[in-house]
């Protein structure tokens, strides 16, 4: 009987990540132990917080504490503006109208009139196509843009991601992600939060893909939806696909690493991740016509060209962020990837000279 390939084994949770949504906690003048015991931990906040604690936190546990910051921080965020905070029932509320619907058209127009009833406590959602591409924008009333705002509002933007993913089935390729923050955290915790490198100080707070997913049918159930809400959207290991191809699983893989900084995997860890064997690995990629080296080289793509929309960035940091020694031999992999150097892709929005940038 075949091997049949699983899902990635979960990851241990990223302990800097629970310290420093914990230490944001504490700032905004929450009780952290008192917040931990919500989450049904075993480990005080004390230790969390040490720097030199060697504990480890479960998927679930980790998802528990995350719950409970993202609340907090976003209840602090709204007594700062003098609002009410959004409540779990309204969240889960939106969610169960929206699975009913038939495409993801369908979902995005019910969630934003849905969503205009909480204004203010959640943003006002707009849908914008042009030319092939779909932008999702999420606004905000927010005037003060501090780390509880910007945790409330990423977590708020990459759950929108992740549920529309879930109800189609199918993990959603995103082109790129603006947010109109400066970065307020480490970039591994704005990586654990949100997959897809995030372009800070965008006009708005918005998700840029191909319109293509628009018409993409809604697969999941009522009784489903149900399941999932018991740890959505604070379960950041929740597989949001049926059967993708593992082409696509690896490619997510890929995209995790590039999105923390890290180093890309080899291709005898991604087999151990998939508990297949390299051999096998090899075979099932062959099978959809690609190697390895064709996703590492398409991740690479992908984060390069959204990178390069942050004009804050040089070419040299973006031939380090994705994997490169130094600009040249990035821009010479960026001209066979896509027919033109870093520095012209960069430019290509300039509707006619002097005219800024359009995103």
């Amino acid at each position: 009987m075949p091997k049949h390939l699983s899902i990635p084994a979960p990851r241990v949770a990223s302990i800097p990540v629970a310290r420093e949504l914990l230490r944001y906690v504490v700032e905004a003048g929450d009780d952290a132990e008192a917040l931990v015991r919500r989450a049904g931990l075993s480990h005080p906040a004390r230790a969390i917080l040490d720097p030199r604690w060697t504990g480890q936190l479960s998927r679930i546990e980790f998802s528990a504490l995350y719950a409970e910051a993202a609340w907090a921080l976003d209840a602090h965020a709204a007594r700062q503006e003098g609002r009410e905070p959004l409540a779990k029932p309204e969240f889960d509320l939106l969610c169960q109208c929206v699975v009913t619907c038939r495409t993801l058209r369908d979902v995005i127009a019910r969630a934003t009139a849905f969503e205009k009833m909480l204004v203010p406590r959640m943003g006002v959602l707009e849908l914008v196509e042009e030319e092939g591409v779909a932008e999702f924008r999420m606004g905000t009333f927010r005037t003060k843009r501090n780390v509880s705002a910007y945790v409330s509002d990423l977590t708020g933007l990459s759950t929108h991601y992740r549920l529309f993913s879930w109800l189609i089935g199918e993990d959603i390729r995103i082109l790129s992600v603006g947010f109109r923050y400066p970065r307020l955290v480490s970039r591994e915790c704005a990586s654990r939060l949100m997959l897809h490198p995030v372009i800070h100080g965008a006009p708005e707070n918005a998700l840029r893909f191909s319109a293509h997913y628009l018409d993409l049918p809604v697969v999941r159930t009522p009784a489903e939806m149900e399941r999932l809400l018991q740890r959505f959207p604070f379960d950041l290991e929740e597989i949001l696909s049926k059967e993708a191809p593992l082409s696509e699983r690896v490619r997510v893989v890929f995209h995790s690493a590039l999105a923390r900084g890290q180093p890309l995997p080899t291709g005898a860890a991604i087999a151990r991740q998939f508990h297949v064997s390299p051999a096998t690995l090899k075979r099932r990629l062959a099978g959809e016509g690609l190697t390895l080296l064709d996703l590492k080289n398409a991740c690479r793509g992908d984060l390069a060209r959204a990178l390069l929309d942050d004009h804050g960035l040089s070419i040299g940091d973006i031939a380090q962020w994705v994997g490169f020694s130094d600009s040249t031999t990035f821009s010479r992999a960026f001209r066979q990837w896509t027919g033109q150097s870093p520095g012209a892709w960069r430019g290509r929005d300039l509707a006619v000279e002097g005219e800024p940038l359009t995103h």
